[in-house]
């Protein structure tokens, strides 16, 4: 990531990080999909956490509000928080206060491109979101850095933006030579405007491969969801006087995304999460 990228990512945050996480508009089928992706990122990560109360050094890198970090913590592990935004920090900062975790955490300003952070150094990194793909073409050298912070073995999760979802999104708004430009260099923007690098799944591989981590899963998350609704509503009938109720059958639909996601569905999915492992 460019000094100047850098700086434009930093200044963005900044300005949206007292709002973050207020979520959009408050349509059932938007808090239905936000609910789905939390659970899917966050199902596979537990798993991986141990279950004898050793506790954990975990890095949430470009944690922006402490979301999922929180949840680190709550687990009983210590948690680094780091990210390029200090107004983000200040957020994640209220909400390990605001939870009584604070003596769970170190709050950290750093590029997930160039972490001024020693080797081998986490029992897990985690880096959810849009981090690695606000790097752009430096996107190498941020797994690369991830990796490099990992101890032997450990586990390194990463959350990016998925290229089918960036080009098909693009041509349903009606800008079919923007989609054409994504589908050939990944280059789009986040929903703050700025610009991300969306990925094939080849490019992960190479770039986990080359960052010295086995791969373990790809996996789209949440998968074709707004159309598995829109199926799901027709199947379980209603009517314009008492519709199906999609709220209550929330578990339901926990259930089939979390088989979809790991179904070879990933393509299809709003966002990519990359599960491997640093070789030993």
């Amino acid at each position: 990531m460019s000094t100047a990228d850098a700086a434009s990512l930093k200044r963005r945050y900044d300005e949206v990080s007292p709002k973050y996480d207020q979520g959009g508009p408050n349509a059932m089928a938007i808090k239905l999909f936000w609910l789905t992706y939390e659970h899917l990122t966050w199902k596979p990560v537990e798993a991986l956490l141990p279950r004898d109360g050793t506790s954990w050094r975990v890095l949430d890198a470009g944690g922006g509000g402490g979301k999922f970090g929180t949840r680190f913590a709550e687990a009983g592990h210590h948690v680094t928080v780091l990210d390029i935004s200090p107004g983000m920090l200040e957020g994640a900062r209220a909400q390990f206060g605001v939870k009584g975790l604070l003596d769970r955490v170190t709050f950290v300003e750093g590029n997930v491109a160039a972490l001024d952070l020693p080797d081998a150094a986490f029992d897990l990194v985690f880096c959810e979101g849009d981090p690695v793909s606000y790097c752009l073409d430096a996107y190498p050298s941020a797994v690369k850095e991830l990796v490099r912070v990992a101890k032997p073995g450990a586990p390194v999760v990463l959350g990016v933006d998925n290229r089918y979802e960036a080009f098909s999104g693009a041509l349903k708004m009606g800008r079919p030579e923007e989609a054409f430009r994504t589908l050939q260099d990944g280059r789009t923007t986040c929903p703050y405007g700025l610009p991300v690098h969306a990925f094939t799944v080849r490019e992960l591989e190479q770039a986990v491969a080359a960052a010295g981590a086995e791969l373990l899963e790809i996996f789209g998350k949440p998968v074709m969801f707004f159309d598995m609704l829109k199926a799901m509503a027709a199947a379980r009938g209603g009517s314009s006087d008492k519709p199906w109720d999609a709220w209550a059958a929330r578990e339901e639909i926990l259930a089939m995304q979390e088989k979809l996601a790991h179904e070879g569905f990933a393509v299809l999915g709003q966002h990519f999460q990359v599960m491997a492992r640093r070789r030993a």
